[in-house]
């Protein structure tokens, strides 16, 4: 409960004592209200000093509203009912976005609704809830009637974004490992991690990054791909919050100066949730990135992948066969990983004996034996892959070639009788047989073991609730030089509380896929570039990621920024 939160931070600013605390929540839990109110009432602390403590202690500024006058067209745009249930009155639009006075600018759910209804960034400040009360009545014209709801569900996590002048002191102490757990064992720290991870899960997130500046500790979550930005979280609780997940993922707390890395094995509502955790030095302290895998999510079907039928029955054809390589290509977050895991579930049987080396293992699969990478035992890529060859199996994954050594293993591996799965870092599929001639592998070893190589990104999927047609500028679709069809449909994100405005709901993958013949297999003999062999495969038939792209574009599935982000000209 909201309220249970505000008083321990009350409790911890020593306004008032537990006892107290204890009263008025008994007196909360019967006739309802804003706990400052009721400690106020009871007479135990001045209601302005208890929510500039509250700011002091949260990190949160605080707003004397005695005799402000918030700017009237800012106090329209929010409906008088909600400004009554939510306890909250626009102040102010700056260039942050709009600065909101709240009774309890913590509980996280009243603050989406404020940005879903203000349709904008907010800025919640601590104001007291008498006089924001007295605010609402006066700007809208009559008595603010109706019950003031202290309880609207408190999603996790802190929103509200600190600022300059309401920043404390770190709680650091003398910098000490006793001192770093006492502070990592703060109430409100314990409180902020567990609800970021919980909120990040919530929102589909998969990554929460943690970014010290010298006067702000920045949060952002990458959901569906692309970093977005959070509420600031309290400067005053950075070393706490640091020190707590690397207590958690078991990291030398009083290591400071160099990366670590580390994993955590949570649940977060009824889900099992693995956080790979990297912290990383800078300038301003230590960078905090915890990777989030749901380990209960179900592994995706290849029919979920976004290939079309064509190409997905090529490939489904194509990674039955008995032995040879198939290679998944594209850059970081590109979603390779999944498509393996994809391939693994469809080709697994109780005939096969599977067995895989990743980094780390990200989703289990029933009867495949899976290791993962461990460098400070010496287990790597090449040792692994050795190691595998020994166990008589029939189909390997290797997370990623990166090397000479796992790339010349793998190929022999694919040569003498086994189906071999792997990733490189290529920005399309043809580029993976030059990739492995820089390694230093010979270019006949490549053409006699290579089934196909598919490259692959992602793009989001626009919203179908909200999605709205338009038509592009003709100069900037001369520009792209794209052969459209011309009954084409353009379509655009617009935003709305189903895809948290931002107009997307997941993502999509485009794909290409290389199937060498004959030719193509020449010309990498040859060590021809990489361009010759690209037209000699459009020539055969391939179809491009960027032709995918357009296809996806065509039906109104992505839009055109999307792909202009993820594809390169063909």
């Amino acid at each position: 409960m909201a309220g249970k939160k505000i008083g321990e931070l009350l409790v911890i600013k020593k306004i008032i004592t537990q006892a107290q605390l204890d009263e008025a929540l008994a007196e909360q839990a019967k006739s309802g209200g804003f706990l400052a109110e009721i400690v106020a009432s009871k007479g135990f602390a001045e209601e302005d000093k208890a929510a500039r403590a509250l700011g002091e202690e949260s990190g949160v500024a605080y707003i004397d509203l005695t005799d402000y006058s918030p700017d009237p067209g800012i106090v329209k745009q929010l409906p008088q009912d909600v400004a009554v249930k939510l306890a909250a009155v626009p102040l102010f639009k700056a260039a942050s976005g709009i600065t909101v006075a709240m009774a309890d600018p913590l509980n996280t759910a009243a603050v989406e609704q404020l940005q879903k209804f203000l349709k904008a960034g907010i800025r919640p400040v601590f104001g007291s809830p008498s006089k924001i009360k007295k605010i609402i009545a006066r700007e809208y014209g009559k008595s603010a009637t109706g019950q003031f709801n202290e309880n609207v569900p408190v999603g996790a996590g802190f929103k509200p974004a600190p600022t300059e002048e309401a920043v404390p002191p770190q709680e650091t102490g003398d910098g000490t490992e006793s001192d770093s757990l006492k502070v990592a064992s703060l109430a409100p720290v314990v409180s902020i991690v567990d609800g970021l991870v919980k909120q990040a899960v919530e929102t589909g997130a998969s990554d929460i990054h943690l970014e010290p500046q010298a006067n702000h500790f920045y949060c952002r979550f990458r959901i569906d791909g692309v970093m977005r930005d959070m509420p600031a979280l309290p400067k005053k609780y950075e070393a706490g919050i640091i020190s707590r997940v690397k207590i958690m993922s078991n990291m030398d707390i009083a290591e400071k100066r160099l990366p670590q890395d580390g994993r955590i094995q949570t649940m977060v509502n009824g889900k099992n949730i693995d956080l790979r955790i990297s912290t990383f030095p800078t300038i301003n302290g230590e960078n905090l990135v915890l990777r989030i895998l749901d380990r209960s999510r179900s592994v995706i079907r290849l029919t979920d992948l976004g290939m079309d039928e064509v190409t997905r029955i090529a490939f489904e054809q194509m990674i039955h066969r008995p032995h040879g390589i198939i290679l998944i290509t594209g850059p970081t977050g590109s979603g390779k990983t999944t498509t393996l895991y994809a391939v693994l579930s469809t080709i697994n049987t109780v005939e096969k004996n599977i067995l895989t080396m990743e980094d780390p293992v990200e989703y289990e699969i029933d009867r495949v034996r899976q290791s993962q990478v461990n460098v400070k035992a010496g287990v790597t890529f090449a040792a692994g892959l050795r190691s595998m060859l020994r166990q008589d199996p029939d189909v390997i994954m290797i997370g990623e070639i990166r090397d000479f050594e796992t790339a010349e293993i793998a190929i022999h591996a694919a040569l003498t009788g086994h189906l071999v799965f792997s990733t490189l870092h290529t920005n399309d599929a043809v580029s993976a047989t030059t990739r492995l001639i820089d390694m230093g592998v010979e270019p006949f070893l490549i053409s006699s073991s290579l089934i196909c190589a598919v490259a692959q990104r992602l793009v989001r999927v626009l919203c179908s609730e909200c999605k709205e047609a338009y038509e592009p500028p003709k100069e900037l679709l001369e520009q792209l030089k794209m052969k459209f069809a011309p009954d084409i449909k353009f379509y655009r994100e617009k935003g709305c509380p189903v895809c948290r405005q931002t107009g997307y709901a997941g993502r999509i993958g485009l794909y290409e896929i290389f199937i060498p013949d004959e030719e193509t297999k020449s010309l990498i003999d040859k060590k021809v570039t990489v361009g010759e062999i690209r037209t000699a495969a459009i020539a055969k038939g391939m179809k491009t990621m960027r032709d995918d792209a357009l296809e996806k574009l065509s039906a109104g599935i992505t839009s055109l920024s999307e792909i202009l982000r993820a594809t390169m000209e063909a």
